[in-house]
């Protein structure tokens, strides 16, 4: 006889992340009309634009 197979933690996770996701996508979170809100990172050093030409000159 086999012994048997014991669940690892890994695969326990793997099975509880898909359970997950088959739930998520049944509610729809993943048709695109849910999008979490992106904070940007304040690291990441942003350069100021320019301001617009007050005569509109090209």
């Amino acid at each position: 006889m086999a012994a048997k197979k014991r669940i690892t933690k890994k695969e326990l996770d793997a099975i509880e992340r898909e359970a997950k996701r088959a739930e998520q996508k049944e509610a729809g979170a993943l048709d695109g009309r849910f999008r979490p809100k992106v904070v940007p990172s304040k690291k990441k050093y942003s350069r100021k634009g320019r301001g617009q030409d007050p005569n509109g000159a090209a």
